[in-house]
């Protein structure tokens, strides 16, 4: 009965379910070891909720989950609730096929099995060891949960070289402001037009991640993997080098940004501010407060596009995830073209605007919502540069391509250069390079 629950969900949703035998002697075995103790129905309860939590992921991102999933639901639990308090619908059909079988199940009598329980035990070690691929809900979610704790849980190699630092070639003398987006999609994943991609610079371009947590430390720091990341070429301390004012203001909570913060090189940074609102007006108003006058390299991050896509004015959270994501994307470029007018405006010294995305996100694609997967709705981001200087846009191909032109603008290199590169390798959601990447094919 339990094992017929996975049928039961493919009805009305593509989990990908097949049948194998070897699985279902396997939840036979664990009911059967189960059934030898008084507290029977209080396992099968768990075990129930096992099938709970696997279908309602399954209902609102279209996969099956996997280990990372578990680790970002541990580090992030708090979006995670966030989200699924808006998604309260999507747990309805799961609940209903949970509770209906929990309830037959509950009022059925059992006997306590007389097969040995080192018999099982054995049976299923070996049959989770042995089993590459398991599709029945409560027993993938068990094994992928296992394997969190084998999972490298730092925040994976955080080095700086011994090369010494960087000499600058040239003394600047502009102002740089890059905005960092968050979970805005390309202008061909998006239904509507909206004007900031319509009436100035754009391009569509590679992430370096599918997450925050990869993306945006890859960016700043010029890493074409996680592993090789080094904080000496971390653009705030580039720039502090060579003599601009430097800035970092995100409008993120403290706890969203603690991921990204130990690649930041905050000891660079002169104003450092988490505003914690999740209101983008405030983007403008520190803006404002900021000296264009002297030159300065300034990073807004955004809280943008981020799930439930409720951060914008008189957001109802009963709205569909489709209306208030196009509402959150009018929000937002309204924010953004009026950063952009303001530098233009107010900018005393020559200056490069530059707005990118750090990833995209699904919005239902094949039974896919959210991002943390190799999709191309997730890698391919949003790129809008406003300058009065020599944006090369027409070379940017990826974030890695954004670091070398914010690299040639702070004064170290002559000309401005691009990767090279017929690839770009989009990385998973983990520092420790542990769910793997993608390799992209480019063509210049």
């Amino acid at each position: 009965m339990l094992y017929s629950q996975n049928y039961l969900f493919l009805l009305f949703f593509g989990s990908g379910f097949e049948f194998s035998l070897l699985e279902f002697l396997m939840l036979f075995a664990t009911l059967c070891l189960f059934s030898k103790s008084h507290y029977f129905k209080a396992y099968l309860l768990v075990l129930q909720s096992l099938y709970l939590v696997h279908f309602t992921f399954m209902a609102y991102f279209g996969v099956h989950v996997r280990t990372s999933d578990i680790y970002l639901f541990f580090t992030h639990i708090a979006e995670t609730f966030e989200t699924l308090g808006t998604l309260y619908e999507v747990g309805l059909y799961p609940l209903f096929v949970v509770g209906v079988t929990s309830f037959v199940a509950m009022s059925m009598g059992y006997k306590k099995s007389n097969i040995s329980p080192i018999l099982l035990s054995l049976f299923l070690v070996f049959s989770f060891w042995f089993q590459e691929k398991l599709h029945d809900a409560s027993l993938l979610l068990i094994k992928e949960s296992v394997k969190t704790i084998f999972l490298q849980k730092g925040q994976g190699a955080i080095q700086k070289s011994d090369g010494g630092q960087k000499t600058a070639l040239y003394q600047r003398d502009n102002n740089i402001i890059l905005v960092l987006g968050e979970s805005m999609r390309s202008r061909e994943h998006l239904k509507e037009r909206y004007e900031l991609f319509e009436n100035y610079n754009y391009k569509t371009i590679l992430s370096g991640a599918t997450n925050t947590d990869v993306a945006v430390p890859l960016l700043l720091n010029g890493a074409l993997s996680p592993k090789t990341l080094d904080l000496q070429n971390n653009l705030f301390l580039l720039a502090k080098q060579n003599g601009y004012k430097t800035t970092f203001f995100t409008t993120q909570s403290q706890k969203s940004l603690q991921y990204i913060a130990p690649y930041l090189s905050t000891e660079h940074i002169d104003t450092f501010k988490v505003a914690g609102s999740r209101d983008d007006k405030e983007l403008l108003a520190h803006l404002k407060t900021l000296s264009l006058d002297e030159k300065s390299f300034i990073v807004l991050q955004m809280q943008g596009e981020h799930s439930p896509y409720i951060y914008y004015e008189n957001a109802n959270r009963s709205d569909s995830i489709e209306k208030r994501y196009h509402l959150s994307m009018l929000y937002s470029d309204a924010i953004l073209r009026q950063l952009m007018a303001y530098v233009s405006s107010h900018s005393t010294k020559p200056y490069l605007f530059i707005f990118v995305s750090d990833h995209g996100e699904m919005l239902g694609e094949e039974g896919k919502t959210g991002h943390n997967r190799f999709e191309k709705e997730i890698y391919s981001v949003p790129l809008v540069i406003h300058s009065n200087l020599e944006t090369h846009i027409e070379k940017i191909l990826s974030h890695y391509d954004i670091y070398e032109l914010v690299y040639h603008y702070l004064g170290y290199t002559k000309e401005f250069q691009p990767s090279e590169k017929k690839t770009v390798r989009v990385y998973g959601t983990m520092m420790s390079e542990e769910d793997g990447y993608r390799d992209i094919d480019l063509q210049r």
